[in-house]
C-alpha cells in the first residue's frame, strides 16, 4: 500500500498514511508524458527582445511573481558579458498566446526608462 501525498509504502493490511493520515492506494497513477521543448515551443508567442542579462533577471522576476509562464530563447548564461566576434543569438522571449498581450502591458509599464 501507498500514500498517493508522500509515497511511503505501508504493509499490506494498512489502509491510512500515519504520517499524512490519508487513505492508502495500491498503486500510484501512471505519471502524464513530459512534453518536449519542441511541442511546448509552439504554444508559446514571442513577445519582447530583451537587451541583456540585467533586463532578463528583470523579466524573469516580473513573470515569475505574476505566475505567467514564459521562456527565454538565447538566454544568456552568466551575468558577466562575453565578447566575441558571433554571439550566441538575439535573446527572445516567449509566453504562452493567451498572456501575451498581458505581459506586453507589464513589460511596458515596468521597463519604461526615463
Amino acid at each position: 500500500m501507498i500514500c498517493p501525498r508522500c509515497k511511503s509504502e505501508f504493509v499490506e493490511g494498512v489502509s491510512v498514511c500515519s504520517d499524512c493520515g490519508i487513505p492508502l492506494v495500491g498503486r500510484l497513477p501512471d505519471p502524464e508524458p513530459a512534453k518536449t521543448g519542441q511541442a511546448e515551443e509552439t504554444d508559446y508567442v514571442l513577445v519582447y527582445r530583451p537587451i541583456n542579462s540585467q533586463e532578463v533577471a528583470i523579466i524573469r522576476m516580473i513573470l515569475e511573481r505574476e505566475g505567467i509562464p514564459f521562456f527565454i530563447k538565447n538566454e544568456p548564461l552568466h551575468r558577466a558579458v562575453i565578447f566575441s566576434i558571433q554571439g550566441p543569438g538575439e535573446i527572445q522571449l516567449f509566453v504562452p498566446e493567451k498572456y501575451a498581450e498581458e505581459t506586453t502591458g507589464l513589460l511596458r509599464s515596468e521597463l519604461e526608462h526615463d
